[in-house]
């Protein structure tokens, strides 16, 4: 009895003592509860079931991007060498990358030829609107930088010859008949008007490698500013007997640029080379044909020709400049 009422004795004071006591069983499991707290942190988030999917565990706050319809694979995947390093990926997904990628692999194709030589057929609209056609035999060499022109027609007989960095930089022209014949040789800068009269590009810009440049720059840019584009590939064209694979890019809106309605590029199957393009502008009013404003081709194309200074040389023997 006496220890019963000793023990009874000490309920008033437990009382006043279990907030200590509280504190000290707190304190003593603290680091436990930390722990607990840094696993759950460091642990995945939930996942959940997903009917949809048969009961496919999926993480509860993401997504996996869906597949789009019409995905295709890249026409080409020629690396191209003059891609600067930590410039953004281009979106594999836009209409234009397919033709960007086939257009750098032939130039790849082109840089790997020294110099051709070809029948050059080329068609421009001037700045000025009338429409200018000539044929010509062209010698084409990559370094140097160097061009021949003999004129079939119109002119025919007329010569011109450009060779960067020779000449003071100009272009060398012969004209076989008529006052500018009795003159001899005319040394023109390639942009000036002469030069210029019925060339809507001046010499400097000729040859393959510097058309598809300017075709690659342009629908790089463009994939950020055309609305509404639409790519047709056609496999199967042909150019005479060559077989071609050929690239139509229309525009649907005027106020797109390039401000080109609709452009084509072939491609020969057998070298790669761009053989053919065409330019055309918006037609005037809704059911007119688009008119023309460049034409270009590279026809009976001779890719094993030794081509040396002799033969972008005014003083060459064969040649008629005086």
């Amino acid at each position: 009895m006496q220890i019963l009422r000793d023990g009874l004795s000490l309920v008033p004071w437990l009382g006043r003592l279990w907030p200590l006591l509280v504190f000290l069983v707190l304190f003593s499991c603290s680091p436990f509860i930390l722990e607990l707290g840094a696993r759950d942190k460091d642990r995945p988030p939930k996942v959940r079931k997903s009917r949809r999917n048969g009961g496919d565990e999926q993480p509860a706050a993401q997504e996996l991007p869906a597949k789009q319809e019409g995905d295709k694979p890249s026409v080409a995947n020629v690396p191209d060498k003059t891609t600067r390093l930590g410039a953004p990926e281009a979106d594999s997904k836009h209409p234009l990358t397919p033709v960007i990628e086939a257009l750098r692999a032939s130039r790849e194709s082109v840089r790997m030829l020294p110099g051709y030589a070809c029948t050059f057929i080329k068609t421009e609209r001037l700045k000025k609107g009338s429409m200018v056609s000539h044929t010509a035999a062209l010698k084409f060499r990559r370094e140097p930088f160097s061009v021949y022109l003999k004129y079939i027609e119109p002119h025919a007989g007329r010569e011109v010859i450009y060779v960067d960095g020779r000449n003071r930089g100009k272009l060398l022209v012969h004209e076989p008949s008529g006052l500018a014949s009795v003159v001899g040789t005319i040394a023109l800068a390639p942009t000036c008007n002469d030069a210029m009269k019925e060339n809507r590009y001046p010499i400097t810009m000729m040859g393959m490698e510097k058309l598809l440049d300017t075709a690659i720059s342009e629908l790089e840019e463009s994939r950020t500013k055309l609305h509404e584009v639409k790519i047709q590939l056609y496999p199967n064209a042909k150019i005479g007997e060559a077989e071609c694979t050929m690239y139509e890019i229309v525009s649907a809106k005027e106020s797109d640029s390039p401000k080109r309605h609709k452009t084509r590029i072939f491609f020969d199957k057998k070298t790669n080379l761009p053989v053919r393009t065409e330019q055309y502008g918006f037609p005037a009013k809704a059911g007119d044909e688009p008119p023309l404003y460049e034409e270009y081709n590279y026809a009976d194309l001779k890719l094993d020709v030794a081509l040396s200074d002799r033969d972008f040389d005014a003083k060459n023997d064969s040649y008629g400049f005086k």
